[in-house]
């Protein structure tokens, strides 16, 4: 999961040294959420042509008109 880091940190990070500020880096995803909520990061936009694939298969199937309604 790409995540870019919004707070200073120190050590290391996933068997790395700690990212600066404004720096993008690839992370489990574990990792990323607990940053995340932690406001030590913030999730960063897939690419745009992974989110038009993605947004063309989560479309949902259009249902036929259904049933006439009731009359009183």
């Amino acid at each position: 999961m790409n995540v870019r880091i919004t707070e200073a940190g120190s050590g290391l990070l996933d068997n790395r040294p700690f990212p600066s500020v404004g720096e993008e880096v690839e992370l489990p995803a574990g990792l990323a959420i607990s940053l995340i909520h932690d406001r030590r990061a913030e999730a960063v936009a897939e690419q745009a042509a992974e989110t038009r694939e993605t947004a063309a298969v989560a479309a949902p199937e259009k249902r036929g008109p259904g049933r006439p309604r009731k009359t009183a």
